[in-house]
């Protein structure tokens, strides 16, 4: 039987799986000259990594949109996560627990509650069909809403559009843009090229406010677009709320025996 991976799932898990971005234009009003000071791309790489959460435990709420060329569905899930271990998300539609997901250092379990069954899959397997490494790292850094830079990456620095733009590759087929804000340079937006497979992902972030203390700042709202020959174009509304950092939290994940095993 052939796997049956519900859109959400799928598409969130395609969002880390895929290197992928697209230039950003500039909006009505906007104009290319700014008065920001020229900043190194070895300053302003700094200045993101001195904001980036870096915490043993994170709990939220997120509300979900999803979007692509036929459908739209709107999902609201419980996420927990432990730094370099675990991520567990339960996912409801209309308050009712549709999908439990598990996601591990190797491997992706998910629960699908409506119809009895389960998957399995091995992010090595994923790995080598996608050739993106790191997959759990990425996840993890999604959520966290920190930047994602790949092993050996050269940036150049620029200013466009009253923001700070860090450029660069990997060396191998994947570019990448990073935009900070010209004043907190706190990251509004990521953006991923694979050149290859023609492969695209936006990555904007919204609505920062305090966490820990005020010592961090976290992004709220989150929105993901894809563009893919492969799967068509698609997009990711996450707007989340009720964010714990630190709390050690319940991570429950149990398979019934009634359910049905759904091979590759």
């Amino acid at each position: 039987m052939q796997k049956n991976y519900t859109t959400f799932f799928f598409l969130f898990s395609l969002l880390i799986l895929t290197s992928c971005s697209t230039n950003r234009k500039l909006q009505s009003g906007e104009t290319a000259t700014t008065k920001l000071k020229k900043r190194s791309a070895k300053y302003l790489q700094k200045q993101l990594k001195a904001q980036a959460l870096d915490v043993e435990w994170l709990s939220a709420r997120a509300k979900i949109t999803y979007k692509d060329s036929g459908q739209t569905r709107k999902f609201t899930a419980n996420i927990r996560m432990r730094k370099d271990s675990v991520i567990w998300m339960n996912v409801k539609k209309i308050n009712v627990e549709a999908y439990r997901i598990l996601i591990t250092t190797d491997s992706i379990y998910v629960i699908d509650r409506l119809k009895k069954e389960y998957y399995i899959e091995d992010l090595k397997l994923v790995e080598e069909k996608f050739n993106f490494p790191g997959q759990f790292q990425a996840l993890q850094t999604a959520i966290l809403g920190n930047p994602y830079f790949f092993e050996k990456q050269k940036l150049s620095a620029n200013v466009a559009n009253e923001q700070y733009q860090l450029s660069g590759d990997n060396g191998v087929r994947t570019k990448s843009d990073y935009f900070l804000n010209g004043q907190s340079y706190t990251l509004e937006q990521m953006a991923f090229f694979d050149v290859e497979r023609d492969r695209k992902l936006n990555i904007f972030l919204s609505e920062y406010a305090p966490v820990l203390e005020a010592a961090f700042q976290f992004a709220h709202n989150r929105q993901f677009e894809v563009k893919s020959e492969e799967t068509g174009n698609a997009s990711i509304k996450m707007k989340f709320s009720k964010v714990e950092l630190n709390v050690p939290k319940a991570i429950k994940f149990s398979i019934s025996d009634r359910y049905k095993l759904v091979d590759k």
